[in-house]
């Protein structure tokens, strides 16, 4: 028997699922991805080599399997913060050579979330790669520079990890696609910008450019490391905003003109005050207006449309990947 509260929150719950979410398809007047200069692909190179991994199952379903996968970390001309690559890898039981999905977490936390979105897709036939990251938040006494290294360092990581998923002899590695959330959706943009081998994306929840997140956001996630930020350096606002603006190369903003957005599928929180509508609202644009899902909550209480979030982004992965 359901308490009072139980019913109210119960129906509430209900109410959010069957009001739904507003769709607006991709802009028709979209005329297609720019060419990636030469300059930009050089920065996120690294010296291809096939990766010998560490595989350790974790545990077993009856429709997928679950392992942790450790690999090196290869770069060119910087000094890695971490220098082996971690993932949990979801391998579908389905039968034959299967599409996957590299996954992108959140930038806190450890990974529940993910998790049971992994589950979901896996359990539907696809195989996922959930890319495990653990030095992106920038202590106060780190300059952008820094910044821009972590964020660099997490594009090459998702890229070996894709040269990985492609290796597996129980992936289709014509049939490659990427997943994000929040931080983990930038990371996907960024990432779709320089990786033609995943084919389609969703984005959740994700917004740029990186310097006026960092600068608006009220998540305390963000505003505690940022006052301690600015004390650290005695600066003000303004002037962290400017540095940032310089540093960051690694940005979902700068990239997004050569991203196709026909092969885009983006999730926008209303009332979302980590990121910021606005912040959403401009990669949306910068991105050519791919096709969105609006959601009438903030960045955390989005969570309560996670159904929704799932079933939209299997269609979205069925469409694209299943019938190549």
């Amino acid at each position: 028997m359901l308490s009072s509260k139980q019913f109210v929150l119960l129906s509430a719950y209900c109410l959010l699922l069957t009001a739904g979410c507003a769709h607006v398809p991709l802009d028709a007047r979209y005329p297609g991805p720019k060419l990636l200069p030469l300059e930009v692909a050089a920065y996120y190179a690294y010296p291809t080599a096939t990766p010998t991994a560490h595989v350790e199952l974790l545990e077993e379903r009856p429709r997928f399997s679950r392992f942790l996968v450790r690999f090196p970390l290869h770069v060119v001309d910087f000094e890695p913060t971490e220098p082996v690559i971690e993932l949990e890898w979801f391998e579908s039981k389905a039968k034959g050579a299967r599409p996957a999905i590299l996954f992108s977490p959140i930038l806190g936390g450890d990974y529940p979330l993910e998790r049971g979105i992994c589950q979901f897709f896996a359990s539907h036939g696809f195989h996922v790669a959930l890319v495990h990251r653990k030095t992106l938040k920038v202590a106060p006494e780190k300059d952008a520079s820094y910044l821009e290294l972590l964020l660099r360092q997490a594009i090459v990581r998702n890229r070996q990890v894709v040269d990985w998923m492609a290796s597996q002899r129980t992936v289709d590695p014509q049939r490659l696609g990427g997943f994000g959330i929040s931080m983990g959706g930038m990371a996907t943009c960024i990432t779709a910008a320089l990786e033609p081998r995943l084919r389609c994306h969703v984005v959740a929840l994700a917004g740029g450019p990186l310097a006026d997140i960092l600068r608006d956001s009220r998540d305390s996630l963000l505003t505690k490391p940022r006052i301690r930020y600015l004390s650290h350096h005695q600066i003000d606002l303004a002037t962290m905003h400017r540095m940032l603006n310089e540093q960051l190369k690694t940005d979902p903003i700068r990239l997004a003109p050569y991203i196709d957005a026909r092969k885009l599928l983006m999730f926008i929180a209303l009332f979302d005050r980590t990121v910021g509508r606005a912040n959403a609202f401009r990669l949306w644009r910068a991105l050519g207006r791919p096709e969105v899902l609006f959601i009438p909550l903030g960045h955390y209480t989005s969570y309560l449309y996670l159904p929704v979030l799932k079933r939209a982004s299997l269609r979205f992965f069925q469409k694209h990947l299943e019938n190549r």
